[in-house]
């Protein structure tokens, strides 16, 4: 199976010397192993949801299960995650969930958690699913990674989704566009830097498959990593698979 791209990523612990004290910078992976999922194969905002006073789309007062907030956290990483019902007419996420769904046959937004390939990163089990929407109010639809203290970031694994692969190559499928991954690097508010990685191209007709490693070392020391994709598609599921972290502090 096709890797994404290919990135040659030295990861080792930094030791600095200053006058007689030494320094050793900690490796972390958020590798989601540690996730206790659910019956269906994934963790999300509903179970965590709280019913809110609300309006429909006419201005009429109804009730909705709503939640924004962490949906799972590992290390210095907290995962956020935003779910609405309204009113129970449909259930909507954006931002994470972490899942350990591998349907690559089943097309459509019933199946928006499985990733394309046969399992996580390196044969893992677990991983986590963003969806991106700029639409939800408050950029509660960014999908987020807070940390609990300034960290580095140095490489991240990315894959398509079935729901955004089958979109392209599926029975019905949709002219295949530039569909981009933009990971951003925030410092206290402060952009630091962004990362660009084509899951779809154009030019070639390629959407890929499988896991591949990007290097996120420009980014420096982040407090935050944002999530988003663009594309010329407005149809196109706007969605990524993510798994194995790596960050020093």
């Amino acid at each position: 199976m096709k890797k994404l791209f290919y990135t040659l990523l030295a990861a080792a612990a930094f030791a600095a010397c200053s006058d007689d004290n030494y320094y050793i910078d900690t490796i972390h992976v958020v590798d989601f192993e540690e996730a206790r999922l659910g019956e269906g194969g994934y963790i999300w905002g509903k179970p965590l949801a709280d019913a809110i006073d609300d309006v429909d789309w006419q201005g009429n007062p109804i009730q909705s299960l709503y939640y924004y907030g962490p949906v799972y956290a590992q290390g210095d990483a907290v995962m956020m995650t935003y779910f609405n019902d309204f009113g129970g007419l449909y259930d909507t996420w954006n931002g994470f969930v972490v899942s350990s769904c591998t349907d690559q046959k089943t097309e459509g937004y019933t199946n928006d958690k499985s990733v394309y390939a046969p399992s996580g990163d390196g044969g893992s089990k677990q991983f986590a699913v963003a969806f991106y929407s700029n639409f939800t109010a408050d950029d509660e639809g960014i999908p987020t990674i807070n940390f609990t203290g300034a960290v580095r970031p140095l490489s991240i694994a990315l894959a398509n989704t079935t729901y955004l692969y089958l979109y392209f190559k599926g029975s019905v499928p949709a002219p295949v566009v530039d569909f981009e991954a933009v990971i951003t690097g925030w410092n206290s508010g402060i952009k630091t830097g962004e990362v660009r990685v084509k899951l779809a191209e154009a030019a070639s007709g390629l959407v890929h498959e499988g896991w591949g490693t990007v290097d996120l070392s420009s980014l420096g020391t982040v407090t935050k990593l944002t999530f988003a994709t663009e594309t010329t598609d407005y149809m196109a599921p706007n969605y990524l698979a993510i798994d194995n972290l790596v960050y020093e502090k």
